[in-house]
């Protein structure tokens, strides 16, 4: 499976700031598309799932692999792509919906564990 960049995620680069008009708001959902992630270029992360914490899930993952992205090209190290065999095994193990919201749970038992159910209200 070759995924091009940008095909699993959108890039919304006119991104100025607040979303308050409904116009930006459309093109933001132009860029990302049935995708579940957007960079808004210069600003940050956008995710969406079908659940709230697929969201959170596809949030927190996307967050953690820019992270090791950078970290790998501030070493001036070039990253090397993962077959593609590989990728698409990987998709279908953690990429599906359902696995955002299943893998988001421990996330929430560890928030609940730290502040009690104080998220809740």
């Amino acid at each position: 499976m070759h995924v091009p960049f940008g095909a699993m995620w959108g890039v919304y680069r006119q991104f100025k700031g607040a979303v308050l008009a409904a116009e930006e708001g459309q093109n933001i959902a132009r860029d990302l598309g049935n995708r579940k992630a957007c960079i808004l270029q210069n600003h940050g992360l956008l995710t969406c799932g079908s659940t709230v914490e697929a969201a959170i899930f596809w949030f927190v993952s996307l967050e953690r692999c820019c992270q090791a992205q950078l970290m790998a090209e501030a070493a001036a190290t070039k990253p090397i792509p993962i077959d593609e065999e590989d990728a698409e095994f990987t998709y279908k193990s953690v990429g599906l919906g359902g696995v955002g919201w299943f893998s988001a749970q421990p996330m929430f038992d560890v928030l609940g564990g730290e502040i009690g159910d104080a998220y809740l209200k």
